[in-house]
């Protein structure tokens, strides 16, 4: 894997992290920080792919 991917996969664990502790307190607006995880892990998975058929 590369930089990218690694760096991609964490921004996402940390905001779904984020994301789930805010909704079991309360915190106003989880639902957007859940939808941008999302998206970063979709863009996880598609930077992983560009690497592995670069390769």
């Amino acid at each position: 894997m590369s930089k990218r991917v690694k760096i991609a996969f964490a921004i996402g664990i940390q905001l779904a992290v984020i994301a789930s502790i805010g909704d079991y307190v309360g915190w106003p607006y989880m639902k957007y920080v859940l939808i941008t995880a999302v998206i970063s892990f979709a863009v996880t998975f598609i930077l992983f792919i560009a690497d592995n058929i670069k390769e």
